[in-house]
């Protein structure tokens, strides 16, 4: 492939990637507990390609409710729910045998296995996510986890290697974390990636008519 329109081919996918992450972003301005996706590029042989996409794990807007089951994350660190999984999605329900649940079902996870209270009590979580039933009394911590390079499932699930959070980490009873996605930013984002893949597009059309072109003239 000729160089001038590799390097073109090279910038579009890449600006297409970021419009793609972008837009997911955007997308999900709104999500509980979405964690935004941040684009880096490098340069490879004087061409630029994507080189990582990572979440940013700064908190997001804090949202007070006042329902006892929503529990908002402050800090780096997920809770841990039985399938394996992690989320930043604390709108939680209680089931009726008394399981601290998500509004898919699936029990979270604390020290010691699922949280289990009994059915109908009132409950409190202190700051350190210990959950304390009125009637039960402690049923444990929740499990508090901290995931090195994270990687979305999709339905604001996350894989991933854990380890125990620690470090300045909180749970906030009664409340949501809102998604920290930055929708004017990510506006200026889509536009300005946007317009390099155009960019990108017409350099590949402009080197195949001038290409073209050149053939002509060594033909005739």
């Amino acid at each position: 492939m000729r160089s001038d329109l590799y390097a073109a081919l090279s910038g579009a996918q890449s600006a297409w990637r970021q419009v793609e992450v972008v837009s997911n972003n955007l997308a999900n301005a709104s999500t509980t507990g979405f964690r935004e996706q941040r684009i880096s590029f490098e340069e490879v042989a004087r061409h630029a390609r994507v080189a990582t996409v990572r979440p940013d794990m700064s908190d997001g807007e804090l949202k007070i409710d006042g329902d006892p089951a929503h529990l908002a994350l402050r800090g780096d660190a997920f809770f841990s729910l039985e399938d394996g999984s992690y989320t930043r999605d604390g709108a939680f329900v209680i089931a009726g045998d008394g399981s601290l649940v998500t509004k898919e079902g699936t029990p979270v996870l604390g020290e010691s296995g699922a949280v289990r209270l009994e059915p109908g009590e009132s409950f409190t979580v202190s700051s350190e996510g210990e959950v304390i039933g009125a009637r039960s009394g402690s049923v444990g911590r929740l499990q508090l986890i901290r995931v090195e390079n994270p990687t979305p499932m999709g339905n604001n699930r996350w894989s991933g290697n854990g380890e125990p959070a620690t470090g300045e980490v909180s749970v906030v009873q009664g409340a949501l974390e809102g998604s920290n996605a930055d929708p004017v930013r990510g506006m200026v984002e889509l536009l300005e990636a946007s317009r390099y893949f155009e960019m990108q597009q017409k350099a590949m059309t402009t080197s195949d008519e001038m290409r073209s072109r050149l053939n002509r003239i060594g033909g005739s």
